[in-house]
Parts: C-alpha cells; sequence; structure tokens
C-alpha cells in the first residue's frame, strides 16, 4: 500500500510545534505501514521565502517539507493572489516529484481541508485517488470565537467542496463530527481520537506538597485564561493549600494578571517545553485544568487522562466528550464560579477518583497503537470497497 499524507499543518522551520499532533499520528502510523508525509510551509504573506525542498527521515516517518519562492510588494491583494499562486506551483510540483519517485498512492489523507485539501481535491480526482480528511479545527464548536458560519464564502466553499468530495472524514470528537455532519450534510464521517504515547504519559503517584492544579496550552484567546485566572482568585478565597502550573507559551499579558490578581505564590509559570517533557509535570500534578471557549478534543486532556489526573474542562466543543463522574468534573464555557466550585469538589473528594484505574482506562482507548490500528483500518475498509 502506498500512503501519501498531505498535512495542511506540521511542524516547520516558522512554527515548529504547528500540528506536531499530526506529526505523532504519522509517526504512529509508520510503525504499521510505510508513509510519506507532504507539507507545504505556509510563512505568510509577509514575510519572505525561497523555494526549498528537504527530504528527511523521522521516526519511521519520510517527511517531505518544501517552502517556495515568495517576495511580499506594497499591495496587500496582490500579496494574497501572488502567495496562492506560489503556493499551488509548489504544491503541484512536490506532488509531480512524489509520482515520479513512487507511483501513483493508493490512498492520499489529508489533514485539514483547507490548503492542503483543496491541492488533494483536485489533485486525486485526476488520479482517481480515494482521499481522507482528518478536520481537527475546532470552528466548529458552538462557542467558537472563529466560528465557521463567520468565514468568508470563499473559505466555507472550498472546505465544503473537500469534505463532500472525500471518501471518509474523521474527526477526534463526537461532538465535532455531529456538526460536521450537519453543516455538510455528510453520511461518512467518524471518529478516531488523538493519540498519546504511552511510554511518557503514564500514571506516577504524585508527591507535591500541596494540591496542583495543572494547565497546558498554547494560550490563545479561547482558551480563557483570563477567565480561567478568575476562578482561581475566587478559589483563593477559601482554600490557601493549591498551586496552578502554566506550560506554554505564556504571554506577558498573563503574567501582569496573575500579579494584579496577587496570585504570583500560587501560580508558577514554567513556559513552553518539548512534548515528552510536560509528562513529567502530569505526572506530578493533582488535577488538569481547562476553561476554554472552544476546544475540539485536545491531546492535553486525553494525556492527562493517561497519567491518571482527573480533568477539569468547559463544555468546549469535543473537550468534555471523554469526561465523566469518575475522571473529573465538566462546566460551562466562562462561568467562572463553577469552575471555582469544581476545583473545591476535585480537592475535597480527591479520594474518589482512582488515578490508577483513570490511567488504565484511558490507556486502553488511546494509546499510539490503538489509534494507529484504528487509522490503518481505516485504510484497509476504504480500499476493499466497503466504507
Amino acid at each position: 500500500m502506498r500512503l501519501l499524507w498531505l498535512a495542511s499543518w506540521y511542524p516547520d522551520e516558522y512554527e515548529p510545534q504547528n500540528g506536531d499532533f499530526i506529526q505523532r499520528n504519522a509517526q504512529a502510523v509508520a510503525k504499521q505501514l510505510p508513509l510519506v508525509v507532504v507539507h507545504v510551509v505556509q510563512a505568510g504573506t509577509h514575510v519572505t521565502t525561497k523555494q526549498l525542498l528537504t527530504i528527511q527521515h523521522k521516526n519511521g516517518v519520510e517527511e517531505w517539507i518544501a517552502s517556495f519562492h515568495y517576495t511580499p510588494t506594497p499591495i496587500k491583494l496582490l500579496n494574497t493572489f501572488l502567495y496562492q499562486f506560489a503556493y499551488h506551483k509548489c504544491y503541484i510540483a512536490i506532488l509531480k516529484k512524489y509520482v515520479k519517485t513512487y507511483g501513483i498512492p493508493n490512498i492520499v489523507h489529508v489533514h485539514a481541508p483547507f490548503r492542503a485539501g483543496i491541492i488533494a481535491r483536485k489533485w486525486c480526482k485526476k488520479y482517481a485517488i480515494p482521499y481522507i480528511v482528518s478536520e481537527h479545527a475546532s470552528m466548529y464548536a458552538d462557542t467558537a470565537i472563529d466560528h465557521f458560519s463567520g468565514k468568508s464564502f470563499w473559505f466555507k466553499t472550498a472546505v465544503k467542496r473537500v469534505l463532500q468530495d472525500a471518501a471518509m472524514v474523521t474527526n477526534v470528537s463526537d461532538t465535532i463530527a455531529t456538526q460536521i455532519r450537519a453543516i455538510f450534510s455528510l453520511q461518512r464521517v467518524i471518529v478516531i481520537p488523538n493519540l498519546v504515547n504511552i511510554d511518557h504519559f503514564y500514571y506516577m503517584p504524585s508527591t507535591q506538597s500541596s494540591f496542583t492544579f495543572l494547565h497546558v496550552s498554547s494560550f490563545l484567546p479561547q482558551k480563557n485564561i483570563f477567565g480561567l485566572l478568575n476562578a482561581f482568585k475566587q478559589l483563593n478565597s477559601l482554600h490557601l493549600q493549591w498551586k496552578l502550573v502554566l506550560i506554554g507559551p505564556v504571554p506577558n499579558t498573563v503574567e501582569e494578571r496573575i500579579h494584579a490578581l496577587q496570585l504570583s505564590n500560587y501560580v508558577e509559570c514554567i513556559g513552553l517545553l518539548k512534548h515528552d517533557k510536560v509528562a513529567h509535570y502530569m505526572q506530578k500534578a493533582n488535577a488538569l485544568v481547562l476553561f476554554s471557549w472552544q476546544e475540539n478534543a485536545p491531546c492535553v486532556i486525553v494525556e492527562g487522562l493517561c497519567c491518571g489526573l482527573p480533568v477539569i474542562t468547559a463544555r468546549a466543543g469535543g473537550a468534555a466528550d471523554f469526561i465523566h463522574t469518575g475522571n473529573g468534573l465538566v462546566v460551562e464555557p466562562g462561568d467562572e464560579l463553577a469552575l471555582t466550585k469544581a476545583c473545591i469538589h476535585v480537592m475535597q473528594y480527591y479520594g474518589q477518583y482512582n488515578r490508577k484505574e483513570i490511567a488504565k482506562d484511558a490507556t486502553k482507548k488511546f494509546a499510539s497503537n490503538i489509534i494507529a490500528q484504528q487509522i490503518t483500518n481505516l485504510y484497509t475498509v476504504l480500499l476493499s470497497g466497503n466504507a
């Protein structure tokens, strides 16, 4: 089976962590099937780029990372046209080189329909290749700040065509999958959760002297960090024996808010860490907390569960899909008082959460080999004509 992945999001020199979860998926699948990942870098219309193709092998995956020649002009509208033209031209050239090297693939797997999906739709139709789309975006959630309904007509039309012409669409949460089915009138949408490398993310008893909440994110506006801090300010007036650890690119505005709320003695900002290093902090923590406005089903939740952490999350997108009374609590997005109460509940009744069982149950569902098998099974079914 010749398997080609086209990734709209993928780690590159401009965004080293962008789509790193897609890379981890590729590495897991590559243990069962050889595959090539093609990613054409999207540096933006304001950045000068040069034509370059780097082919590298990383943990069993052959990665083709390409950039194209582009120089911005003073005219914004012209830049958009020139950028899209250069991107398309580069992609077609890379695919032509791929065919010359390996021949026509049996299946193309697209990650995120916009950008790569637009290329895949036309190219796969030309060669009669079935393609699968994994839509990772959270913009279909009811609470999304950048909801799909507010996108431009061109964007919505392009995504609609890519998804409707796909042989199959996958999503990591049932909540968002349901939204996608309804918005695009799709029949073939299945759920394949995010995977977890259980060599790193596994249960260890916490050794913290004070109750430690952990938050891991990109700290973008949809993560509602200020709301999270407001809730912990309320918690501080009721409980003093706790700590909140923040992992990620904490902006100065967040650090300023921590100081303004007089939480500096309770909140620790670790900064951005390599993925496997996050596991160390998860294993030391007592609970994971997210308070986002929008999510799909973030990797950090299933990773936290595999470490045995009770999860407190907002009902945003698919963030709550895997949370039940035995492994955490769910609050409504933006309800700061409810978040404070949830934190108090978890602290007071912490002994009711069986962390070993939480980790054991999550490992059975989200371990890399299990999710990789679900993906490869999908390829087999699709090629057999039984999809």
